[in-house]
């Protein structure tokens, strides 16, 4: 409006437009007449009714302007003509319209391009949406609408998606205000009560992009690689993105048992596994139950001797011992249950019986479980304080 309102008093208005002219015919009028005293004192224009070849003198005629004339703020036409003759006043006029016209338009012109740009602006800020100037602040602020806004494109703002919160002010714009409905049923009053978004909550476009592809890879059976760290420092539940990026999904999108993860389907991970005792090629079941029956043995007597009831007395390691080996017979009366019933042949070799193999680990691992914590109690026995 300020851009307006200049622009009419400037081009528009009567007595600027007449305040204006007569200020410049002054000024134009008075450099003329400079120039033309430094230039040629006898005079370089006639007067209007003198013969051809006959001049006066300047001083005279300023003169005789001045006795006849009141004042040239007066009478300015008046006194031009007879200072300056018909040529030089048709001169004079002429470069005076060009003068007046071009000080005229282009002033108007930049004021009245700034004042639309003014006014474009103050719509676009005020009335982005023509069905927002219904919605009242107690429904959404400004700037959770500005947010809101910020979270669609443009061009989806006059038809927005049914899962955008726009969606909704666009049907309670369309529902109440003047000539619609007036009073608000309780369920549409809660509705936008309870889904009312939240300026801090809201996520931006940017952040609504990322979410969307995080989802899409992940429909692909890619999963980023979160590492566990310490919390709190801007990551949730401590998890930091290492930036790599598995399949988990297998060749059978629907089976469960197909799923892919870096401990099960890692190179470093199978091949620890696959040198374990039990996995390990090569190996007789004997050698694989003495084995396993050793390591086993040898570590689950320190738990009891370091932290049962009686780790502070003298016979903390015999009763360590004793638990240990208890708890190697309890495993391997429970395999030998299992190789009678279920019966593996993981081990079996042609010609055995179901579960041969299987019975044959079992007890070379509850005699290597026996060595394994005897070792491990003349160890604390020997070098224990």
């Amino acid at each position: 409006q300020g851009g307006r309102l200049r622009t009419k008093t400037t081009s528009g208005d009567p007595l600027a437009m007449r305040a204006f002219l007569a200020s410049t015919t002054v000024l134009v009028v008075i450099v003329i007449w400079s120039a033309n005293f430094i230039l040629d004192p006898k005079g370089a224009f006639v007067v209007g009714g003198q013969q051809p070849g006959r001049q006066i003198d300047f001083q005279q005629g300023l003169g005789n302007v001045q006795h006849q004339s009141p004042s040239i703020l007066q009478q300015p036409a008046t006194v031009m003509q007879q200072a300056l003759g018909m040529r030089g006043l048709i001169c004079f006029g002429m470069g005076f319209g060009a003068l007046a016209a071009l000080a005229r338009r282009t002033p108007g012109v930049s004021r009245r391009a700034a004042g639309a740009d003014i006014a474009v602006k103050e719509k676009t800020e005020s009335k982005p949406v023509a069905y927002l100037d219904n919605i009242p602040r107690s429904i959404i602020d400004k700037k959770t609408l500005d947010k809101l806004l910020a979270t669609l494109p443009r061009e989806q703002w006059d038809n927005p998606p049914e899962d955008s919160y726009l969606n909704t002010l666009k049907a309670y714009a369309e529902t109440y205000g003047e000539g619609k409905a007036t009073k608000m049923g309780w369920w549409d009053f809660w509705y936008l009560r309870i889904n009312q978004p939240n300026e801090d909550g809201m996520m931006s476009m940017a952040d609504l992009e990322k979410a969307d592809a995080s989802i899409r890879q992940m429909c692909k059976g890619e999963i980023p690689l979160y590492v566990p760290g310490p919390a709190g420092f801007g990551t949730m539940l401590g998890l930091f993105d290492s930036g790599a990026i598995f399949k988990w999904r297998g060749a059978e999108p629907f089976a469960g048992d197909l799923v892919q993860t870096p401990v099960t389907d890692g190179g470093f991970a199978k091949q620890f596994i696959d040198n374990c005792a039990f996995y390990r090629e090569g190996l007789k079941p004997w050698q694989r139950g003495l084995e396993i029956g050793m390591a086993h043995g040898y570590f689950l007597i320190g738990p009891f001797v370091s932290l049962g009831p009686l780790r502070n007395t003298p016979e903390a390691a015999t009763v360590g011992l004793v638990a240990g080996c208890a708890l190697i017979g309890i495993v391997s009366v429970g395999a030998l249950l299992l190789g009678a019933t279920i019966k593996p042949t993981l081990f079996d070799k042609k010609g055995d019986s179901p579960a041969a193999g299987w019975q044959e680990m079992i007890n070379w691992h509850a005699l290597g479980g026996l060595g394994g914590a005897g070792f491990a109690h003349a160890l604390i026995t020997v070098f224990g304080a």
